[in-house]
């Protein structure tokens, strides 16, 4: 039997992307989020994965699954794998500060 087509996370209505900031340091990364509670710690706390790795973010079957498009979901991930950065950004105040000057 053949494994069927895992969903990607990232064609999901539900995958939310925001810009977390850090409380300690003030620095800045682009982050999703499954808004439907999907990503969760055992402890039920919710997980956030950095920009980048959304493609990795795959499930076999989900209840809250809410396609963007099936029709397109070969083109949507091609343009996700060659517009996405390959690595974290994190901004640093500091850095924004020196740019602007």
């Amino acid at each position: 039997m053949a494994n069927p087509q895992k969903l990607y996370c990232a064609n999901c209505l539900h995958c939310k992307e925001f810009t977390h900031v850090s409380e300690l340091t003030g620095a800045r990364e682009r982050k999703v989020k499954c808004a439907a509670g999907q990503w969760s710690t055992a402890s039920g706390s919710q997980k956030t994965y950095s920009l980048h790795t959304v493609l990795s973010r795959r499930k076999d079957k989900c209840a809250h699954y809410d396609s963007m498009g099936e029709s397109d979901l070969g083109k949507f991930i091609s343009t996700l794998r060659e517009t996405l950065p390959v690595e974290r950004i994190i901004e640093y105040p500091l850095d924004a500060q020196r740019k602007s000057a």
